[in-house]
């Protein structure tokens, strides 16, 4: 039998409660279009710097960039969770929050804020003649992110999505950390997919192969763990 009493039952919204996620998602769009343009004022702000800055700034002005960028999406992240919370059926916000959650693992990994832990590889670069230089680290980076690792950590610092390599091969800096060889690169993911993503022809451990002196080991591991940003 149908309940025409007027009552909320069975999941039902009253008005009162639809006012209220109405007013809820307006004031989370505001929010996030405030957000959106705070973003893009500051990217106004950063190309009128790049034409005046020294060219040794231009990094730390980059950093700056890309820590915003991250951070905003973090919020707009929050953001959607909140409307979630505030729209849809009960099935519509399980599915929106878990996707949203997600995302924010996803961020939270990328930016270094938690620690991971899961199998991945250890590779070990020797170099006693200081020939590498942080071009390679770089190179690496890339090559192990392409092949689905979810954190990478070099010699004991985190990279995360703003971390710079520079210094010259004998004094090479991750972030703003000195490094010394050997390096020691950990990479949580697939493992067997890593290894074999960074042993293909071409690429950086192939291309040091031919460099008298210097040496890669790739070693695959059941359990690594990193931790967040210090």
């Amino acid at each position: 039998m149908t309940d025409t009493s007027g009552g909320a039952s069975g999941g039902g919204t009253t008005p009162r409660s639809r006012a209220r996620g109405q007013i809820a998602i307006a004031l989370t769009l505001a929010l996030l279009g405030f957000l959106l343009a705070t973003q893009l004022r500051s990217q106004q702000g950063l190309a009128q710097r790049l034409s005046i800055e020294r060219e040794s700034d231009l990094g730390q002005i980059l950093t700056e960039l890309t820590t915003r960028s991250d951070q905003l999406s973090s919020e707009i992240v929050d953001l959607r969770v909140k409307v979630a919370q505030a729209t849809g059926t009960e099935a519509q916000q399980r599915a929106l929050i878990t996707d949203a959650r997600q995302q924010l693992e996803a961020l939270q990994i990328l930016l270094g804020l938690v620690p991971v832990k899961g199998p991945g590889v250890e590779m070990t670069f020797e170099d006693p003649k200081s020939t590498l230089g942080p071009d390679v680290l770089l190179d690496t980076v890339q090559e192990l992110r392409d092949a689905g690792a979810e954190a990478i950590e070099i010699s004991g610092v985190r990279v995360v999505a703003s971390t710079a390599f520079t210094g010259p091969p004998s004094a090479i800096q991750v972030g703003r950390v000195a490094v010394r060889a050997p390096y020691l690169v950990t990479a949580i993911g697939p493992a067997s997919t890593l290894a074999e993503a960074m042993r293909i022809p071409g690429g950086v451990v192939d291309s040091l192969a031919a460099d008298a002196g210097t040496s890669v080991r790739i070693t695959e591991v059941s359990s690594a763990s990193i931790l967040h940003v210090s």
